[in-house]
Parts: C-alpha cells; structure tokens; sequence
C-alpha cells in the first residue's frame, strides 16, 4: 500500500529547488518510505527536545553535495515530509534543527 505525503510548510518547493539528480533520488527515497521500505541512506534524528519522537532523516549525496529530508511517519496514515535541505557542514545547523521541531508540532496537530 502506499502511503500519502502530507508536505509541511515549504518542504515540497524546498525540494523541487534541489539539483534534478538529487531531486529525483531523494523523490525515490521517499517512495521507499511511502511503500514501507526503508530509504538506502537514513537514519533516527536525535536531540530535537523533549517529546519530538519518531523524526528520521533520509541522507543523500549527490555531485559532491549533501541532502537531507526529515519526515515523521507515525501521524496518521501518510509519511510527513517535514523539511528538506542542502547541508553546508557535517554537522546539522541548529536553524535547521528549530525548524523541523515546528513542523514536527505543525504536523502533529494537523495530522494525529
């Protein structure tokens, strides 16, 4: 069964405007999760805060550059694409951080 996609805030144009390599790939990795698979790359999203619980990150390279999307799939019955981001360093910026805990918030009232 696949699963819907519920954008969050401006994930999805965050996403449209990725390079087409890593637009596509990462559209395919979300597909895996839609389909109950899991993407190639991924891994838990930790230190959020307390109560942000069940955020994993799809990790993508592409041309030498570093992608990233955050989704929740435990609101309802669709895979909540919470932000999607070009990483500039190794570590994850706390402005990014900040915003997928809104979204997370957003999300969780509008789709539990």
């Amino acid at each position: 069964m696949l699963k819907d996609v519920a954008w969050v805030g401006s994930s999805k144009a965050d996403l449209s405007a990725f390079p087409s390599k890593a637009k596509v790939d990462m559209g395919y990795q979300i597909h895996l999760v839609q389909t109950g698979q899991k993407a190639d790359d991924w891994k838990p999203l930790k230190g959020l805060g307390k109560g942000i619980l069940g955020v994993y990150e799809i990790r993508l390279s592409s041309d030498g550059n570093i992608f990233r999307t955050a989704y929740v799939t435990k609101f309802g019955d669709c895979i909540a694409v919470l932000h999607c981001w070009q990483k500039k360093t190794q570590t994850t910026a706390q402005s990014d951080k900040d915003l997928i805990v809104a979204r997370y918030r957003e999300a969780k009232e509008g789709l539990s």
